[in-house]
């Protein structure tokens, strides 16, 4: 359980570099997303967050209030946490975000591919695949995981 309550934050960390989504429609090719230094957050406020792992036996539900972050800020939280990413790529597909990151932390690695979608203002969804090497135990070494995000006003 420790290590999943771990693996939710680390996606949480992730989930902030998602910025909020363009009014227009985007086409539905791949673009390129903006520099991951440059990205906000999730708007600032009180988010409902309700998490679905296959590891664990039902979602966890809980409450969170966001700060106004950008993934720079996000990315010194997970240095000083001792996550540390040398891969780590964002772009657009249509009205989604897809990124990959390869990182490494005190326990060995961890791929992460992910997707966003939303307004990420009123409500945004993260669905991760995490590979960890090595897996802490066998039934860590995949992982998936949706997180549906839902702003519930100001903290």
């Amino acid at each position: 359980m420790r290590i999943a309550a771990s693996m939710v934050m680390v996606a949480l960390l992730v989930s902030a570099c998602s910025k909020k989504e363009e009014a227009a429609e985007a086409p539905r090719a791949t673009t390129a997303a903006p520099a991951l230094t440059e990205m906000d957050g999730p708007k600032p406020g009180k988010w409902k967050m309700t998490t679905v792992m296959a590891a664990m036996p039902q979602p966890v539900t809980m409450e969170v209030c966001i700060p106004k972050t950008s993934f720079k800020e996000m990315q010194a939280a997970n240095q000083q946490a001792g996550v540390t990413c040398t891969e780590q790529t964002l772009t657009r597909q249509g009205g989604d975000y897809v990124g990959h990151s390869s990182c490494t932390h005190p326990g060995g690695k961890m791929t992460i591919d992910s997707r966003f979608s939303g307004d990420f203002s009123s409500k945004y969804t993260m669905e991760t695949k995490t590979v960890m090497d090595p897996a802490p135990t066998p039934a860590m070494k995949e992982m998936t995981m949706k997180v549906t995000a839902e702003r519930l006003g100001d903290c």
